[in-house]
């Protein structure tokens, strides 16, 4: 069973536990539509049935193996040009505290989280606006946590990576205390720059050689950036100019 806990300033204050449903997201958006909701609200389930990811892709993950969940934030303090500070610290909050585990993790741009290589985490941010500012992000997370066999060579799990087995209880509880610590940085206003900073130092390709598809073929190239909007900048062999780049424009080629 998934307790709220006592150690933390906003997120997992309260925490709705379903056995099963559909999406984690779905279900924040409509706890949020009703109104009935205090910021830092999780939503949890061992079995997510039509979990979804980026880009309209599907999140699958074995049923009370897994760490599957949503945080319902309000962030309006943050203009919407500043959006992407919210990908950045769930992303580092996650790399940080699987890294407590596996050292090496890297976040993977824009907010998938490897161990070796291999990804370990998927975000999908959902967010709605008032005017100029946030209204609510709902956050949703899946961390491979138990999970020994996966549907391609390319995920991986603590599991799989450390061989042992967790209690998913007390890793959730874990996991929260460091999304509420990134997220509490975030609110403090002063620190956007230095989480930029972070996300960079913790960026998989990040002035290293890499390997990308672009234009249908593959090329060596490294990141050098990444902007205030989340648009990755990377310089690539074949081409004369730092070039920028939005979702689904470039894609990492799998090592």
């Amino acid at each position: 069973m998934y307790n709220s806990t006592p150690d933390t300033l906003i997120i997992g204050k309260k925490v709705i536990y379903l056995p099963t449903c559909h999406s984690t997201n779905d279900i924040a958006a409509e706890i949020v539509h009703a109104g009935l909701f205090e910021e830092g609200t999780v939503v949890i389930t061992d079995n997510q049935v039509k979990g979804r990811g980026q880009r309209g892709t599907v999140w699958n993950a074995n049923a009370g193996e897994n760490l599957t969940f949503s945080v319902i934030l309000k962030p309006v303090f943050l203009p919407i040009q500043e959006q992407f500070l919210i990908s950045q610290i769930t992303a580092l909050a996650i790399r940080a505290y699987l890294g407590s585990y596996v050292p090496g993790t890297k976040v993977k741009w824009p907010n998938d989280i490897y161990m070796n290589n291999r990804k370990s985490c998927g975000v999908l941010i959902e967010n709605s606006l008032q005017g100029t500012r946030y209204a609510t992000s709902i956050v949703g997370i899946g961390v491979n946590i138990n999970q020994s066999v996966f549907d391609n060579n390319y995920a991986t799990s603590l599991f799989r990576e450390t061989g042992q087995v967790f209690a998913l209880s007390e890793e959730f509880q874990k996991l929260l205390k460091y999304l509420d610590a990134y997220y509490v940085r975030l609110r403090s206003g002063s620190q956007n720059e230095a989480i930029r900073a972070e996300y960079l130092n913790q960026l998989y390709g990040y002035q290293q050689d890499v390997r990308f598809l672009y234009n249908g073929n593959i090329t060596n190239g490294s990141v050098t950036n990444v902007t205030q909007l989340g648009r990755l900048r990377v310089r690539l062999a074949t081409e004369p100019e730092e070039l920028e780049f939005g979702l689904k424009e470039i894609e990492w080629v799998k090592e």
